[in-house]
């Protein structure tokens, strides 16, 4: 006996890079291949598109991709770190630019 084809669904995924206070956000998106983790683009028959940027945009991508379900996703947002109340003198002992988050 045949076995039946395996269920597949759509999944659609945005990412891109953003205005954010104090710099940039940027959201990424990893999937499962195998014993791996790689960028959504990389998986066999991804569809991306770029999209068209609005106030505020860097730039953004819309990437379609039909897995199983049950597939494992992987979102990474990274943004600035928040601002952080000092006094007058803290310039002194602070060190570099600041830190992200992610």
């Amino acid at each position: 006996m045949a076995a039946a084809p395996e269920r597949q669904v759509t999944v659609e995924l945005t990412e891109g890079e953003y205005v954010a206070e104090r710099g940039k956000r940027e959201l990424t998106w990893l999937i499962r291949l195998n014993d791996d983790w790689v960028h959504v683009s990389k998986w066999p028959g991804a569809q991306v598109e770029r999209r068209d940027v609005k106030s505020g945009t860097v730039w953004e991508n819309r990437t379609l991709l039909c897995v199983s379900p049950g597939a494992r996703l992987k979102r990474i947002e990274s943004r600035p770190a928040p601002y952080v109340a000092r006094d007058a003198l803290d310039y002194l002992r602070r060190g570099g630019g600041p830190a992200r988050q992610v």
